[in-house]
């Protein structure tokens, strides 16, 4: 068995973890740092170490490291960008594929619509029902792009209903990478032609499967709302795997 001590962590990165944990906990109310000075003083280092952490920070959003004028280190408040950016680094290294990723919204949207129709708070169905006139305007508009995002809203909403934030960030994080991969390949594609008939039958299936939702919300069926929005997710993944490459590894760190 060895004796040997274990390796001592470098300075900057107990610098940088305790001012994570500073950043998490709020404790920088005013947006700002403390002058660099001062915090070489607290932490008795040299400026090139404490430069060392800023840029672990800065790699990782949570400050800003402004110059000229109005020259400090400003936090940044945590996002589910800021989230997805890190994450998706992460998943793309390991070879995350698009189709897990579809995958992963199926293995909590519907649980947050059972949690949603549990509570059946008037509150909570009358947002729905709100975003739910939205798509029908939009559908009947034919506002195709204003309805994708409209619908990528909906799926938003409800999660965050659950008022779980855990699961909210999650399906924040998801859409934000999904986002990315499809900007990503669609960069490379053509100008996409009229909506043929099976797109519109989707479009319009959605909507519906939409207002069949609430419905079950309202009523307080959790069970069929849960099992409801399980085919829902089913039936959109299956339906934009279609024609991509399901195993195709995310690409979001290139992404604009």
């Amino acid at each position: 068995m060895s004796d040997a001590a274990p390796p001592r962590q470098r300075a900057s990165d107990a610098i940088a973890d305790q001012l994570r944990r500073e950043i998490a906990a709020g404790v920088f109310a005013d947006g700002l740092l403390d002058p660099t000075p001062r915090l070489m003083q607290r932490f008795g280092v040299s400026r090139p170490t404490l430069r060392e952490a800023f840029r672990m920070l800065e790699s990782e959003r949570l400050i800003e490291v402004r110059h000229g004028s109005r020259a400090g280190v400003r936090v940044r408040q945590p996002s589910g960008e800021g989230a997805a950016r890190v994450t998706g680094q992460t998943l793309q290294a390991a070879g995350t594929t698009i189709e897990q990723l579809y995958e992963a919204r199926l293995a909590f949207e519907p649980f947050a619509a059972r949690l949603v129709a549990q509570r059946r708070d008037r509150r909570d169905i009358g947002r729905l029902r709100v975003a739910h006139a939205d798509l029908n305007v939009l559908l009947d508009a034919k506002q195709w792009p204003a309805l994708g995002a409209a619908m990528a809203r909906f799926h938003h909403l409800l999660v965050e209903l659950t008022g779980n934030q855990l699961l909210t960030l999650t399906a924040d994080t998801i859409a934000t990478l999904l986002e990315r991969h499809q900007r990503n390949r669609n960069a490379t594609l053509e100008e996409p032609v009229e909506p043929d008939a099976a797109w519109l039958s989707f479009r319009g299936l959605g909507v519906r499967s939409v207002a069949r939702l609430i419905t079950l919300v309202e009523a307080g069926e959790a069970d069929a709302a849960e099992t409801h929005w399980r085919l829902h997710v089913e039936g959109a993944n299956d339906y934009w795997l279609k024609d991509a490459d399901r195993y195709a590894v995310i690409d979001v760190i290139g992404a604009r």
